[in-house]
């Protein structure tokens, strides 16, 4: 039987640390004196999965992605390759998987929600649900609009111009709001007394 662990946290920044770790906090750098003692609420196990950060990892490569994407969109008004590579056949690659993607990201939103919150109808995360269903739709829409592009249609361009771009933001707002949601492990747990 494994015994627990005793922890203690930094009552400056909330870095949490093995007691015994000593010296200055390694987050914010204050002297050992800011650490008191501290009990987990989340279970070492669901500690464990969220340390794991799939969702995170998941969703900043879909931001990423997206902002690549709309790049790569733009930079193919001016020129026709990059480092020799032909720039048309990376941006249909990337609006190919771009639903994959939000799927990916989607799916690994609402188990992190779950396990991180106990529950997903936090105003939050019904806001990063339904724009994540939004998002979903825009990029399946952009993928038909660029697969029915002929080419150099100039309409065609246009829409999937303003398509990519409003992606393009969304993507970015589900990062705002995520980025609002963060915390080292929630729930946090206590300062012992």
């Amino acid at each position: 039987m494994t015994k627990e662990r005793k922890y203690e946290i930094c009552r400056v920044c909330g870095y949490v640390r093995l007691v015994g770790k000593g010296g200055r906090c390694p987050a914010c750098g204050v002297r050992d004196t800011a650490f008191v003692p501290f009990q987990h609420k989340a279970s070492f196990n669901r500690r464990t999965f969220l340390k794991l950060d799939v969702h995170p990892v998941a969703v900043h490569f879909t931001i990423t992605y997206t902002a690549v994407s709309a790049l790569l969109f733009f930079a193919l008004l001016f020129v026709d390759e990059l480092l020799g590579v032909p720039i048309q056949g990376i941006l249909d690659l990337q609006i190919t998987f771009l639903p994959l993607l939000i799927v990916s990201g989607g799916m690994t939103g609402l188990i992190d929600g779950k396990i991180r919150f106990r529950k997903i109808k936090t105003p939050y995360l019904l806001r990063k649900i339904i724009l994540g269903c939004i998002l979903f739709v825009v990029s399946v829409i952009l993928l038909i609009i660029h697969t029915l592009n002929p080419g150099d249609d100039t309409m065609f361009l246009l829409i999937e111009g303003i398509i990519i771009s409003i992606a393009f933001f969304i993507a970015s707002y589900l990062g705002w709001i995520g980025a609002e949601l963060i915390s080292p492990i929630v729930p946090m747990g206590k300062i012992e007394s």
